[in-house]
């Protein structure tokens, strides 16, 4: 499976470079952290992945929305991987992500879906969605893996 991606390629682009210049913690514990703005950037993600998901059914990789979710995802789950061993990071993190998927994550299910996507190369799917196609290994995993989490967050 090929999907031919041309605009969205540069937009995801972009937001790999914004994404990576705002990767730094600085005061962390308050709403306005930015272990809190990953973590409610993460869960937002998950939010709008999964209500694309009930809606449609399935998990359109040649959508545009879907594909700039995903890449937030990436990023999230990038930042989360750099502060695993920061007490501090955690907590505030989690706090974001169940404000940003408005409850869907939660204390109980968030390990799960970080573990999961933490083992999943998010940014394969980036960097095929910015070469023009996305092979279908990489849309096989990443579909596996959303529909995964999509089981533990349904529930």
């Amino acid at each position: 499976m090929k999907v031919k991606i041309s605009l969205i390629a540069i937009v995801i682009a972009g937001l790999m470079v914004a994404g990576a210049c705002g990767s730094s913690i600085g005061s962390i514990g308050s709403s306005s952290s930015p272990a809190y703005s990953a973590g409610q950037s993460f869960g937002g993600s998950i939010l709008s992945l999964y209500s694309n998901y009930k809606q449609n059914g399935r998990i359109d990789l040649s959508n545009a929305n879907t594909l700039l979710q995903i890449s937030q995802l990436a990023m999230t789950t990038n930042t989360v991987k750099e502060n695993l061993k920061n007490k501090d990071f955690y907590p505030s993190f989690v706090q974001g992500a169940v404000f940003g998927s408005q409850q869907k994550v939660n204390q109980g299910n968030i390990g799960t879906i970080i573990d999961t996507l933490t083992g999943l190369n998010l940014g394969g799917i980036v960097e095929s969605a910015t070469s023009g196609t996305i092979d279908s290994s990489t849309a096989s995993s990443v579909t596996s893996a959303l529909s995964s989490i999509f089981n533990v967050i349904g529930k």
